[in-house]
Order: C-alpha cells, then sequence, then structure tokens
C-alpha cells in the first residue's frame, strides 16, 4: 500500500495514519514537497493555529469561492457564521449555540426516532445513504419542515455541498441552496421551536435578523458529513474490536463512550484550513499574507502528548483531547448534536442485529479533502 502523499489524499487513504505520524514528528508549521499550503499536524501547532486571531477561516480576497459568486449558494455560503470572522457573526454563534443547547432535549428524542425509522432493515448496502440521511431529517423536523419533503432535502443539502468544492455542480447547487433557503423561511410562519429560540437569542444580542435563516439552512449543510462521518467512524470501531460489544453489554462502557472515542480515532473530520491576511507569527513561525495553513486535525488527536497511547481505542480515555470538532472562536457548536445523533443511530443499527463483520476489512470511503466518511466495505 502506498502512503498518501498529501493531507488531502490522505483523507481517502485506507490507512493515513502513519502518514500523520510523519507529518506529526516534524513539528511546527512545515511544508512538505509538492504541497504548497504549510501544515499544522502536531497537538501544539494545531491549537496555536485555531486559537490565533491571525488565522481566518477564509483568504482575504475571497470571502466566497469565486465560482459561487452571484449565486443563491454564493449567499448562503457568505452568511454562515463558519465561514465568517468578526462582525455580528460570534453574536449569531452564542445565540445558535445557545438555542441548540435548550433543545437538546427534543433533538435526543428526534434522533431516536428517526434513527428507529432509518435504520429499522439491517443493512450494510443502506448504511451510507442512511448516514447522510440522519442529520437532515433529524434537525429539519425541529426547524420544521414537513416531513414528505424531507428526502427532496437531503438531495438539496447534497447538491449544495458539492457546489462548494466543484465549480461544474454550481448551477444545481445555487437552485438547491435558494429552496433550501425557501423551505426553511416558510416554516418559520409556523413558529418551531428552534428557529423561534434562535431569533430569540439572535434579538437579545442585536444581530441582523435576516441572518437567521443561512445559518438555520447552516445546520443542515455542516451536520450532514460531519455526523454521517462520525456515526461510521462509531460502526467501524465496533465491526474492528469484538471486545466493544462486550464492553457494551456489560456496561463497562456507554454508546457515547465509543462515539466520543471514534471522533478522536478516527476523526470524521481529518482536516481543516486557515489564512493568514497579513504578515505575521504563528506557532513561531513567520507568514506572509496570503499564506494558506492546513491544519490536520486527525494527526493532532493523535499526538501523543496529547492522548497517551493514541492509536489505541479506549472508549474510557482519561483526559481525551479531540480536536475533531476545532478549537477557538470557530470551534463547532454541533458537537453534542453530532454525537447524540450518532448514538441513537449505533444503538439502533446494532439493536437491528445487523452483521457488521463486513466493515472488519477493507472499506471505501466518500470522495473528499477533509472529511472521512464511509461509503461501504
Amino acid at each position: 500500500m502506498r502512503p498518501p502523499t498529501d493531507p488531502y489524499l490522505a483523507v481517502t487513504h485506507p490507512d493515513p495514519y502513519p502518514f500523520y505520524a510523519g507529518l506529526r514528528a516534524r513539528g511546527g508549521l512545515h511544508r512538505i514537497e509538492g504541497f504548497d499550503p504549510w501544515i499544522a499536524a502536531d497537538g501544539a501547532t494545531v491549537r496555536a493555529v485555531l486559537t490565533s486571531e491571525h488565522c481566518r477561516v477564509r483568504p482575504l480576497a475571497e470571502p466566497i469561492p469565486p465560482h459561487l459568486g452571484g449565486t443563491a449558494a454564493g449567499a448562503l455560503f457568505g452568511r454562515l457564521v463558519r465561514m465568517n470572522d468578526g462582525g455580528p457573526f460570534p453574536t449569531v454563534k452564542r445565540a445558535l449555540a445557545s438555542s441548540l443547547e435548550e433543545m437538546m432535549s427534543a433533538l435526543e428524542a428526534e434522533s431516536r426516532r428517526w434513527s428507529a425509522r432509518l435504520f429499522a432493515e439491517p443493512s450494510i448496502a443502506l448504511l451510507p445513504t442512511r448516514a447522510l440521511q440522519l442529520p437532515v431529517f433529524v434537525l429539519g423536523t425541529l426547524l420544521g419542515l414537513p416531513e414528505d419533503g424531507l428526502d427532496a432535502c437531503v438531495q438539496d443539502v447534497e447538491a449544495y455541498v458539492r457546489s462548494v468544492v466543484h465549480s461544474q455542480a454550481v448551477s444545481e447547487g445555487a437552485a438547491s441552496a435558494a429552496r433550501l433557503t425557501g423551505r426553511v423561511e416558510d416554516c418559520a410562519q409556523a413558529r418551531p421551536a428552534l428557529l423561534s429560540r434562535f431569533s430569540a437569542r439572535m434579538q437579545e444580542g442585536g444581530a441582523p435578523a435576516e441572518l437567521r435563516t443561512p445559518n438555520a439552512v447552516g445546520l443542515l449543510t455542516q451536520a450532514y458529513e460531519a455526523t454521517a462521518g462520525l456515526l461510521g467512524a462509531s460502526l467501524l470501531a465496533i465491526a474492528r474490536m469484538p471486545s466493544l460489544r462486550t464492553q457494551l453489554a456489560r456496561r463497562e462502557c456507554t454508546m457515547e463512550d465509543v462515539v466520543r472515542e471514534a471522533a478522536r480515532h478516527e476523526s470524521p473530520v481529518q482536516n481543516t484550513r486557515r489564512f493568514v491576511h497579513s504578515r505575521v507569527s504563528v506557532a513561531g513561525q513567520e507568514l506572509e499574507a496570503g499564506a494558506t495553513v492546513v491544519v490536520v486535525l486527525a494527526a493532532a488527536n493523535r499526538d501523543p502528548q496529547e492522548n497517551p497511547r493514541p492509536d489505541d481505542f479506549l472508549p474510557r480515555r482519561v483526559d481525551r483531547r479531540t480536536f475533531t470538532f476545532g478549537l477557538g472562536t470557530h470551534a463547532c457548536p454541533g458537537q453534542r448534536l453530532a454525537e447524540t445523533m450518532a448514538v441513537a443511530a449505533a444503538e439502533q443499527v446494532l439493536a437491528s442485529g445487523l452483521d457488521l463483520s463486513p466493515l472488519s476489512g477493507p472499506v471505501t470511503w466518500r470522495a473528499s479533502t477533509n472529511t472521512r466518511i464511509l461509503r461501504g466495505p
């Protein structure tokens, strides 16, 4: 098996972790041949980059990807808290995080209800599709979207997500972004609990009302792949380590323990990027304006300085340090959402009696340069 040659290719490699170990061993910000961005891979450097005020989420000259300019997909992208620094966006993020926290009981109930429906049939072949449907069905329901339209919403989320990366998909992605925005805006008239709470928290903080709907849509688009990846990582761990079933049966660990360790051990989000707007020193390295840093979260998760015995899967790991969901001002507010949905789904998959042994061998991964999502055995 040939090792990957850069962090983007590593995401879908059968075993990227020896390559990540090599990146991590270099320490600090560094470059590798044939790959232009700077790389942060060890825990200390990843932490320094993610918490630096000088490392932004978009290039200075490109607040949105150029191919999305003038489209509904670009309008959606440009209003997401995930893709903006400063201004009203920290207030919107706090409002969103507070609203989600208040909705956790309802989210857990919907996660179990939809998991029972989506994963009732024990089918390995259907598993990847159902994993991607789950976050849209759960969060869409909480946003007030009609159940008979949720399949169409999944298709629109997929089209939008693809359009952000692939310029040839922009037409379909723009139409999908417009439909998603319209559906969520229509739901607001019925005042569903999540949207109402989000609106109220934004108003309390003085955030512009026009940022509500795009960031409600953003819940669907941002939970989509990350949640599916987390569920896949959890089921892979159970398939490849039969002792986990025994530990679960004996209540020596919980499914929450398994999911949280899976998020560290087989990170569903393998990397993210940061951009430097002006010459600055970060983690002891001088960076020029316009520099890009690829932050290899999956490598930092297995840094022995952060997590002793990093390659071992320890569901009851003490003082676990997980970089998967980010740090600093752009730490993901949806970590508990993803974990809750993955727990409900994994428990239902096991209850269905699905034979997971096909996952104990070679598997394939959904095409991506940053998310590691199970496609099938």
